[in-house]
């Protein structure tokens, strides 16, 4: 299928591939890339983010089976659809099959329609409710029921057995498998696409057992009768099939059992006993019922489930695009600086022992940033010099956190940022020293603070103000992705 950056069926191959090639680009320099994406970013005429984003890779990656993570892209599309495929096989014969065996008759003892009630629409509405309960938010009351149902999942069942036969990689098998995702893009994509799996597959069960109903319906002479151990008299399997039968009865009366037919069509089935003398004729009255609690129950809330969960598939498909930290940060240096009112130069701010804010004038640009400084990573009155040569950003305002303060010190650090609703904060870190849990529980209550728009960019300064060497830029690369933040990325100016 052509590639036009715009066509859904390739939305999958976009969210593996342009983040792989984001991310292998990262030995470019900054500076290069920053000029290439400002200018593209200023051509573009749509603000959309998923559209800037696929036009940015349509301008930069034009031959994109080139691109390194393209050849796994398509080898997990082509997963996707051959489990897909799979999954409707393998439903459609196991409905047939159900279908058979519920409505077997061999001329001895009618079609018993319990049976096939039980069958073919009680354990429909069980399993529908089920999946409505994987459909829900990762609640921690309905949590462990989830991931216990998404081990089971026929789906994930397919899915494992597929990932092991193909050998997909490592890497990437956990867009296949929503227990064992990483990351919330990762498991909300994973989720969804199993479900996606799950209900092709049940519906194509219910079309096989409506087809396979239909086909002995017409082509069999079938006879159908009602039969339980339970005490159940004729007036209450009337009642009992008058409350099922309420979605189709004002349009199709002859679907409703009558009292007679409930009352002429029960049978005991003794061991020693023939079957009652009944006409058969007179017990095929049962099958427009059977037939509209098939679909009622079963066939429709299946295309509906299917429906939402193409709909919420294509939405996190679009999140595991745009939620991957290097899209985000392709985002932001996409953004053209608006600089409307303000001096031309930010005065550097006057360093105070905890908390320092900056007396600059207001500067209202798209590259305009706040920063924070870690552990006293970087001389406060060298920050924005520092920002500007290497990340082209204007700071316009500075506090420091970190590096034995105490958690007052850093709360109220937070909250002075938080106050200038800042959309990028920069985080400088002193890059030879390895990230410990003190920084990681800061950043959590600084995305807290700031919500899940604002940017937050770790930044590794060496000694002396120098970059991050390449050794260190991979120890914080890989901690950062970790935290598994889709807003929040390291960025060394190098």
């Amino acid at each position: 299928m052509r590639d036009d950056g715009h066509r859904s069926p390739q939305l999958f191959v976009d969210a593996v591939s342009i983040p792989a090639y984001l991310d292998a680009e990262r030995d470019t320099p900054y500076a290069e890339r920053l000029r290439r994406d400002r200018a593209i970013g200023a051509s573009l005429r749509t603000s959309d983010p998923l559209r800037r984003v696929r036009d940015w890779r349509a301008r930069v990656l034009q031959n994109l089976a080139s691109v390194e993570g393209y050849a796994v892209a398509q080898r997990l599309e082509r997963g996707r659809r051959l489990i897909g495929f799979l999954m409707v096989v393998l439903g459609a014969i196991v409905g047939v099959a159900v279908a058979s065996a519920a409505f077997h008759y061999d001329g001895t003892w009618p079609v018993n329609v319990v049976t096939v009630l039980a069958v073919l629409v009680l354990l429909q509405f069980v399993l529908v409710l089920l999946t409505l309960v994987m459909m829900m938010p990762r609640i921690p009351g309905v949590r462990l029921l989830q991931e216990l149902l998404g081990h089971l999942n026929r789906g994930a069942l397919v899915a494992a057995v597929y990932r092991r036969i193909a050998r997909i990689d490592g890497d990437r098998a956990d867009l296949l498998l929503w227990p064992e995702a990483r990351g919330p893009a990762v498991a909300r994509f994973a989720r969804w696409q199993m479900l996606v799996w799950s209900q092709a597959g049940a519906l194509a069960f219910n079309l096989a057992a409506l087809a396979t109903a239909v086909a002995l319906i017409a082509f069999t002479d079938l006879a159908f009768g009602w039969s339980t151990t339970l005490r159940v008299d004729g007036e209450d399997a009337r009642r009992i099939t008058n409350v099922l039968a309420t979605p189709w009865a004002w349009f199709w009366p002859e679907a409703v059992p009558s009292a007679s037919l409930i009352e002429s069509s029960r049978f005991f089935r003794l061991a020693s006993a023939s079957p009652p003398a009944i006409s058969a004729e007179t017990l095929t009255g049962w099958w427009p019922f059977l037939l509209a609690a098939i679909v009622t129950y079963g066939l429709v809330p299946r295309c509906v489930l299917l429906i939402v969960s193409l709909i919420r598939l294509r939405a996190a498909t679009v999140g595991l695009l745009l939620d991957d930290p290097n899209v985000r940060a392709l985002l932001d240096r996409m953004t053209t600086a608006e600089v409307t009112l303000g001096a031309a130069d930010a005065e550097e701010p006057a360093p105070s022992p905890s908390i320092v804010a900056s007396r600059a004038p207001a500067v209202v640009s798209a590259q305009a940033a706040a920063a924070i400084v870690w552990s006293s990573a970087i001389p406060v009155d060298r920050v924005n010099a520092w920002s500007m040569r290497n990340l082209d950003k204007r700071v316009t305002q500075i506090v420091e956190a970190g590096g034995g303060r105490n958690l007052d010190d850093d709360a109220a650090a937070i909250r002075l940022i938080a106050q200038g609703k800042p959309r990028a904060v920069l985080l400088f870190v002193r890059a030879w020293e390895a990230p410990l849990l003190d920084l990681q529980d800061f950043i959590e209550q600084l995305r807290a603070a700031l919500g899940p728009e604002c940017s937050i960019i770790v930044v590794p300064i060496g000694a002396e103000g120098a970059s991050a060497d390449e050794s260190q830029r991979a120890t914080w690369g890989r901690w950062v992705g970790r935290i598994a933040d889709p807003a929040l990325y390291m960025e060394s100016g190098a």
